[in-house]
């Protein structure tokens, strides 16, 4: 029997500020969709209001979600992307700016504006005081990793001690790699290690590499670990659909870095391989479309970007593409590159094999699990060998073929999949 599920939406409901959604918001929605749409038993949302933490109802949630994908643009026609139409231009040498984002951008006026469109969807309502009123023998599920880092949103667990709490930790870098990510970010994974030590009846991860750190984490932290289940993630539907050709684009030879703006992701590497390569290859050096938005420490990786020339000239920030866009875009490149510094998982390597686009990543453990024998790998700090593969990339028309006929073997988890695994893992949990 399928116990109730609180299921936390807060990073859904915040996630309609931004115009398009990270690979932790697709993650986070396809779980509401899942769990909303057709689990067994009761679903209801838990959000923090000015009122407290209180409970909508299932129908409420799905009218939310639909709202939000209308307004990430997760159902539009890739031809009607505006950001997808910038990339288009610059590859195509049309002058324009060296970036662009979707109407209305990240403006507080155009995230209020979407803010008030989910409100407008779902109807104010009060909803109800979770603590009295969350039913009995249900699981607490929080996906997004947004709340149970502060101490009192999991403080009404203390007085429901029939809820079981289900936390999805996507990796423990931050503690892991403290000079990857700022001291609030590691302050604020450390809480949200210590809420799992102390309320998780059951984790969920995403690779075997991440499971282990995460282990290695909470034994650090002195607490016997919970039931931990790892599923590596499922593909997005939209990346499972035909995507046709474009000539237009596959005429061009460009990468795809997909990823927020950030030093973990190695961005400052790929910027020392574009001047080498534009220095040996000039203006027949590939384009580099950076699709993917600015976030904590990311700025200095855009002043260099802006503050050259030669780089503004071949490397493209692609910030707000809607999913269907992103999907066009990888389906047509050269290759997909993930040269990240640390990762739990690398969805976009999950993403663009699916499309048989050949996918050149850091050799991470996390990789090297996801990618297996379909994607290539370097050190990520090697910049002389992603100098080497690029360019033969680049040139070496029948070895792209190769490594796209190579990926056409590539079986992604499908939703399906996914979700009986999981499922079958809280129903072990309640």
């Amino acid at each position: 029997m399928a116990p109730p599920i609180v299921y936390d939406i807060l990073r859904l409901f915040l996630g309609a500020s931004a115009g398009t959604p990270r690979g932790i918001d697709r993650v986070d929605l396809g779980y509401a969709r899942r769990l909303f749409g057709s689990w067994r038993g009761d679903c209801l949302g838990l959000l923090p209001t000015p009122w407290g933490l209180r409970l909508y109802d299932r129908r409420r949630v799905l009218r939310g979600l639909d709202r939000l994908e209308a307004l990430w643009h997760e159902q539009a026609d890739s031809a009607d992307d505006p950001v997808l139409a910038h990339v288009r231009h610059r590859l195509d040498g049309v002058d324009a700016p060296p970036e662009v984002r979707r109407g209305g951008g990240g403006s507080v006026l155009a995230a209020g504006s979407r803010q008030f469109s989910m409100l407008s969807a779902t109807g104010l309502a009060l909803g109800a005081p979770v603590a009295r009123t969350a039913p009995p023998d249900s699981l607490y599920l929080n996906v997004g990793q947004l709340g149970w880092a502060a101490p009192w949103m999991v403080r009404w667990l203390h007085h429901r001690h029939d809820v079981r709490p289900v936390f999805m930790l996507h990796d423990v870098i931050p503690i892991e790699h403290p000079h990857l990510v700022s001291q609030l970010g590691n302050v604020t994974h450390r809480q949200m290690l210590d809420t799992a030590a102390r309320h998780a009846a059951g984790l969920i991860v995403t690779t075997a590499a991440a499971s282990r750190s995460v282990l290695a984490a909470l034994h650090a932290h002195g607490r016997s670990p919970p039931p931990v289940v790892a599923v590596p993630l499922a593909v997005a539907p939209v990346f499972l659909q035909p995507e046709p050709a474009d000539p237009g684009l596959a005429a061009h030879a460009y990468f795809v870095l997909c990823g927020a703006i950030e030093p973990r992701k190695n961005h400052l590497m790929l910027l020392d391989v574009w001047e080498e390569l534009v220095r040996r290859l000039g203006e027949r050096a590939p384009r580099l479309v950076v699709a993917g938005s600015p976030a904590r420490g990311g700025r200095p990786i855009l002043r260099r970007l802006k503050g050259c020339g030669a780089l503004r000239r071949h490397i493209i920030v692609a910030t707000g593409l809607s999913s269907p866009a992103l999907r066009r875009l990888m389906a047509q490149a050269r290759a997909v590159l993930m040269p990240s510094l640390a990762e739990g998982f690398g969805l976009p390597i999950v993403e663009a094999l699916t499309l048989g686009t050949p996918v050149l990543a850091s050799n991470l453990p996390a990789h090297l699990e996801v990618g297996g024998e379909f994607a290539c790998y370097l050190d990520p700090g090697d910049v002389a060998g992603w100098v080497r593969e690029i360019a033969r990339l680049a040139e070496d028309g029948a070895h792209v073929e190769a490594l796209r006929r190579r990926a056409t073997h590539y079986r992604p988890m499908t939703a399906d999949a996914y979700f009986a695994r999981v499922e079958r893992f809280l129903v072990g949990v309640g």
